[in-house]
């Protein structure tokens, strides 16, 4: 942990990660559907296959030693914390052109601090792993004829888009979905950024106040 403090310490300013109306826009368009099909188990089940320590790390505990789709279904702890995850995003993403986005901050910031006094600490790997799976989960399957409908529902007009059989898989990096990755990266980005800040402040704080029972902080 304290290597993760000096360094937060010797950080330089982040650059700017503030969305773009359009990129706001295609943030919340994925959203609509990705919310609809449960994609808080779906981060947390990707996030334990590739990684399954993080079963632990979320208190889930299996009656079988496999951790495989069966038995996460069968675990209370995980429906709860796939519910958690994605309450939160959808809050995020409810806050987003109607909120400072101080807001969104505070809640990741919070989220860290807890994580501490769980004895939750990801490490920098697992944070970025925890960034890229849910950027890739959120905006996974976004075809052209799901995009335009999400448009309208925004007002906005999609390009026509020329029929082809891969039209359905979307290319990730193109139109409606580039901006959506676009979106949900600078989202997680901040999100991931605040959270491990809290918990590395917090975890600064209990230093002191471990070598000086005096601080108040």
């Amino acid at each position: 942990i304290m290597g993760q403090i000096l360094s937060l310490c010797r950080k330089k300013k982040e650059p700017s990660m503030e969305l773009t109306d359009e990129e706001v826009t295609a943030v919340r368009n994925v959203w609509i559907r990705a919310k609809t099909e449960d994609i808080g188990k779906k981060i947390l089940q990707t996030l334990i296959e590739k990684r399954p320590k993080f079963a632990e790390y979320f208190g889930i505990l299996c009656q079988s030693d496999k951790l495989d789709q069966n038995s996460l279904k069968e675990s209370k702890e995980f429906h709860l914390q796939a519910h958690r995850i994605q309450n939160f995003l959808d809050t995020a993403v409810g806050s987003l052109g109607y909120c400072p986005v101080s807001s969104i901050y505070d809640m990741a910031h919070r989220i860290g601090q807890i994580h501490f006094y769980r004895g939750v600490n990801f490490g920098a790997d697992n944070w970025l792993v925890f960034k890229r799976v849910t950027v890739d989960q959120v905006t996974k399957g976004v075809s052209s004829t799901q995009a335009s409908q999400a448009n309208l529902l925004e007002g906005t007009k999609e390009p026509e888009v020329e029929e082809h059989p891969l039209n359905d898989v979307q290319n990730p990096f193109s139109g409606e979905n580039c901006l959506a990755r676009l979106g949900w990266n600078k989202l997680m980005t901040v999100i991931v950024r605040e959270m491990k800040r809290g918990f590395l402040e917090e975890a600064m704080r209990n230093c002191k106040e471990e070598a000086d029972p005096t601080y108040t902080g």
